[in-house]
Formats: structure tokens, sequence, C-alpha cells
């Protein structure tokens, strides 16, 4: 799969090395609801240094399908698959993104405040397009949404994953429909970062990143990365001999 807009950068050193990758999710991917897209759109940042992944993620829609209500605008979850294998070993935090704040319940907060109690990872697939078989299988997926799966789902920072529906999810900014003010959610993006079985290379980052899914609403929509432009990997090994002839 191919991505519209990738950005890449690659930092080497002898001791370590750190790639990170910017994904955007444009193309319709199924779900409950098939009206046209009208803007929906949303954004991941995957950077990675030895077991360390973080994953910023981003509602970047301009619009939002006519039928969708103020919880289906809502950016719930990102599947991906990480090469056999590795696993999430531990979701250790999940806090908003910069430049981002809390709305509806949440409003008065801001950057870096945490979110971890209503945000979940898992190793077992999500729910229903991304479960085990369906077409968008996903091993693991970061959501705030439960019932992804029928295996161990885990709270960010610890404890068990027992969050409830799209709420707590990501609206884009300003947000394109009315989040009530009983209901959590966070104005555009929030940042997760995991500890994973072993590290990725720069290829595997790129297979993950632009193989990944991202879901509104409680199965409402799925996105992924359109089929465009030169391959990840392809970027990333042409990046590779300026890396070191700039260091």
């Amino acid at each position: 799969m191919r991505v519209p807009f990738l950005v890449c950068l690659l930092l080497t050193s002898a001791a370590a090395a750190h790639a990170a990758l910017i994904v955007d999710y444009t193309h319709d991917a199924g779900g409950s609801d098939t009206a046209p897209l009208n803007g929906l759109a949303a954004r991941a940042t995957f950077d990675v240094s030895g077991n360390t992944l973080s994953v910023l993620l981003q509602n970047t829609s301009t619009g939002v399908p006519t039928s969708f209500a103020a919880a289906d605008s809502l950016l719930v979850s990102i599947g991906f698959n990480l090469p056999s294998p590795l696993s999430i070993l531990s979701g250790d935090t999940a806090k908003i993104g910069p430049g981002s704040s809390g709305i509806g319940s949440w409003s008065g907060w801001t950057a870096g405040h945490t979110v971890a109690q209503e945000w979940l990872w898992t190793n077992d697939y999500g729910g229903d397009l991304m479960d085990s078989g369906q077409p968008l299988a996903s091993r693991q997926v970061i959501s705030t949404s439960n019932g992804q799966g029928a295996g161990t789902e885990t709270l960010f920072g610890g404890g068990s994953g027992n969050v409830s529906g799209p709420y707590g999810g990501i609206a884009a900014n300003p947000p394109l429909l009315s989040i009530p003010g009983s209901k959590p959610a966070v104005s555009n993006s929030i940042l997760f970062t995991l500890t994973l079985s072993g590290s990725l290379s720069s290829a595997d980052l790129a297979q993950v990143a632009d193989s990944a899914i991202v879901e509104y609403g409680s199965d409402v929509r799925y996105l992924r990365a359109a089929q465009s432009g030169p391959e990840p990997a392809t970027l990333l090994l042409m990046l590779l001999p300026l890396a070191f002839r700039r260091r």
C-alpha cells in the first residue's frame, strides 16, 4: 500500500537508529456508514527509537459524511500489524498532543495531560473490520472503544481495559460537530508511547505505518492510506545516504 503524504526523517548513529514516518489516511476502507467521506481524514506520525514506538494520532478532517452524529466524527482507533514475532509489551502513556486540548468534559485540559483512563491497547485484533479473518485485520490496536477482540485489553499506564464507546476520542480542530459538554474528547491529537518486544527496522516501520487502518465512531467508518506515491521503504532507503553525509 502506498501513502499520499509521507515525510521521512532518518537519524543514524553507531549506537542507535531513529526513524519517523508521517502518513495521511484519506481513503475509504468500509464501515457501517456509506455516505461520501466529505473531507474525513486522519494523520499518524510513527516514531521509533530502540524498543519504544510513539504514535501521534491526529484528526485532520475538514468535513464529515452528512449522516454522521457527533460520536461518529471522533477518531477512536488505529490498528496495525507488527512484524512477527514482535508485539506490544506495554502501553506507557497516552497524552493530549502538542497544540491540542481537551473539549467537552475535558475542557481546560491542555497538551501533555494524560487521557490514559480512556484508551487501551491490545495484541488481539480490533472490532468488526479489524477482527481476525476480516479484510482490515489488525493484531495491534490502540482504541478508546472496548470490544477490541476476544483477548487481553489493557489501559495505557496499566490496569484492565474497561473503556466505553467513541467519547474520549479525537475531534478535528475546530470540532466539526458539537461534542456534548458531559462527554470527553480531544481536539485534535493524542500522543501514545508503547514499549515493544523488540526493535523495528526502518523498512518494518514503513510497512507498519503504510498498512495501518484508522476508525471513526463505533465501526462507523474506516480509512486507509492512499495507493499513490513512492513506497515508504524506498523513500527511507533514498534518505539513508543523505543522513550519513550530513553527520
